[in-house]
């Protein structure tokens, strides 16, 4: 993912910009030069290629030369981008490539939000749950059929739902040993804060997914799970949300299955 981040990481500096710029359309140059000789070709200094070599996430410039080096043979760079140009092809491509930079920052940036304690209570919760339910609206409620249906698949009862079932409830035996997820990645949808009221007053466990600690959803649940949400790019949001609400339900299939 090195080369992905020299493309489309924003928070570079113009002379870092002008580095990578430099790099990308001579990529075999970097092979064959020290960070001194490169400092010297992009008029920059040593420090500042050191520097930006840090902050794509190598140790300094021979550790980013080795993992440039690997990445570059393996995904054929100067193929990417002869191939980039040609015509009307090149935002199209440009959008491609930018895929999994942005599925990586989802997921990391959700990594980062863990709370590993309160992850493993939810997990310790499901092992010993009768039920497990997942309530969403929209997409939400498709990625919630899908983590029901791997729950499922290990002799887990797990159902996915938009709304509350009220006769569901009312015919529970043990409410107390059910556990029940809710969705809202603002914390803020009015049918899902009502839906988790309703839970509550059942005696559910309610754990919330969503992308702040402090909003509604969060503060009404049990536990809170915090995703990656990121409204700076209305285009990307869908995208986000649904990669990071896989990613939390994953993890929580990980760890039961590790017992």
């Amino acid at each position: 993912m090195l080369i992905n981040k020299m493309k489309y990481m924003k928070d570079l500096t113009n002379q870092e910009r002008h580095i990578v710029e430099y790099i990308l359309q001579n990529p075999e140059t970097v092979f064959k030069v020290t960070a001194n000789d490169l400092a010297k070709l992009t008029y920059t200094s040593s420090s500042t290629i050191v520097r930006l070599c840090k902050k794509l996430g190598t140790k300094g410039f021979p550790d980013f030369q080795l993992q440039f080096a690997l990445e570059y043979k393996e995904s054929n760079l100067k193929n990417q981008l002869q191939n980039a140009g040609v015509g009307d092809n090149k935002e199209f491509l440009d959008k491609v490539d930018s895929i999994p930079f942005i599925y990586e920052e989802a997921l990391i940036q959700t990594r980062k939000r863990f709370n590993v304690e309160d992850l493993v209570e939810i997990i310790n919760w499901l092992k010993d749950a009768s039920r497990i339910e997942v309530y969403g609206v929209d997409a939400n409620y498709y990625i919630a059929q899908q983590a029901c249906a791997k729950w499922n698949e290990i002799g887990i009862h797990a159902g996915a739902y938009n709304s509350v079932n009220y006769h569901l409830l009312n015919n529970t035996k043990n409410n107390s040993k059910t556990v029940s997820f809710v969705i809202s990645h603002t914390g803020t949808n009015k049918a899902i804060i009502d839906i988790a009221k309703t839970l509550k007053s059942f005696k559910r466990k309610v754990v919330a997914i969503s992308g702040s600690k402090h909003n509604d959803l969060a503060k009404l649940a049990d536990k809170n799970i915090q995703s990656y949400y990121n409204d700076e790019n209305p285009h990307l949001i869908k995208i986000f949300n649904v990669i990071t609400t896989q990613y939390i339900f994953d993890v929580l299939y990980l760890g039961i299955l590790e017992e």
